[in-house]
């Protein structure tokens, strides 16, 4: 019994390491949102999020990766129906089957409002008979007391390209925008490029919002987390952060 039972043993160890060497062998396609930028930037498959999340698979010797840019809910959907690995940003509701990832990064939503508006915004009750634009799909990334006042606002509407939230900002169209920190001033800077701008005031009223990866592999999750907690050991990790954020942002990050 012993003979067989270390055979059997023997050979379920031997499988799940051919296993983890077609991990390492495949094509691994990542899901990415293309409006997040500095965390994903289309134009050349980098950004902050996106470099992190290569960085720890290649610590696992997972080199072979492909990016399809695409809303958030279609990157839901297409993770549940196993047509890509990995999603950066999954906005549903976790499901079976769906592994998450320890945090890659957090993301700091803000309230951005002009200063000659003079709001005073220290809550999310503030926001009340104020017309807001926000992110796609906002209401599920945010704490819930958001999403059960959105009947108090004077406006309330979503964009896909948050791009076009710092032009609705600055032409006056709305009392407030909705986005990430980082976001915010990597297309401001975009904006000015072309645009002359007003001065404005961060509402700093959510808390910081991790922001795992998401898979439809355990044994990829694994190998996954484990690249990541490699490369922020190491200083990697540190080391993306300190330099993208600088490039994109113009602001220098110094507390991880």
């Amino acid at each position: 019994m012993k003979v067989v039972f270390l055979l059997a043993l023997v050979c379920l160890c031997g499988d799940s390491f051919a296993f983890v060497n077609d991990i390492k062998q495949q094509r691994v396609i990542i899901a990415a949102n293309p409006t997040v930028a500095p965390y994903v930037v289309s134009e050349n498959d980098s950004g902050i999020q996106l470099e992190i999340v290569k960085a720890a698979l290649n610590n696992q010797d997972i080199n072979e990766v492909d990016v399809h840019y695409m809303s958030n809910q279609r990157a839901d959907a297409l993770l549940n129906q196993g047509h890509v690995d990995i999603a950066l940003n999954y906005s549903g509701i976790l499901i079976a089957g769906i592994y998450r990832s320890q945090s890659v990064v957090s993301y700091e939503n803000v309230v951005v409002s002009l200063k000659k508006s003079n709001f005073t915004i220290n809550s999310i009750y503030d926001l009340a008979t104020k017309s807001v634009l926000a992110f796609q799909n906002a209401p599920a990334y945010l704490p819930k007391e958001f999403g059960h006042n959105l009947e108090n606002l004077r406006g309330y509407e979503e964009v896909f390209n948050q791009q076009a939230q710092i032009h609705h900002l600055m032409a006056g169209w709305v009392d407030t925008i909705i986005l990430d920190r980082r976001i915010f001033l990597h297309y401001l800077k975009e904006y000015q490029k072309t645009n002359a701008t007003k001065d404005f005031v961060i509402h700093a009223i959510f808390p910081p919002a991790a922001r795992p990866a998401y898979f439809n592999n355990d044994l990829l999750r694994q190998q996954f987390d484990k690249g990541l907690a490699n490369i922020i050991q190491s200083g990697e990790y540190r080391t993306i952060m300190l330099n993208l954020d600088k490039q994109y942002t113009q602001r220098d990050f110094t507390a991880l």
